[in-house]
């Protein structure tokens, strides 16, 4: 089955390549010198299914690694943070709000 060449390739203007996330203090941990490891367009949102670019990082010593699950145009639309998804002026669950 032939497709045309327009239809096949996904638009890749609306694709989201970020340089630092959008993160509540508590995602961001205590420590100023971290090291966070940059994914472009390593996930796909968990609200709109676009591609975007993943941070993973450690918070502090023996704390497990973070990485964000949302895009920054969803965490910015909603207010929230991209990895844990509260709320980042008042640290509520979207649902409460």
């Amino acid at each position: 089955m032939a497709m045309s060449k327009g239809t096949g390739h996904y638009n890749r203007q609306v694709w989201e390549d970020g340089q630092f996330p959008i993160l509540c203090q508590t995602c961001l941990g205590d420590n100023p010198y971290m090291r966070i490891m940059t994914e472009k367009f390593g996930a796909q949102c968990k609200v709109c299914n676009r591609p975007f670019t993943t941070f993973r990082w450690c918070p502090g010593l023996k704390m497990r690694y973070k990485k964000t699950e949302i895009c920054q145009t969803c965490a910015r639309a909603k207010n929230i943070c991209q990895t844990c998804l509260l709320d980042l002026q008042y640290g509520l669950p979207v649902q409460v709000r």
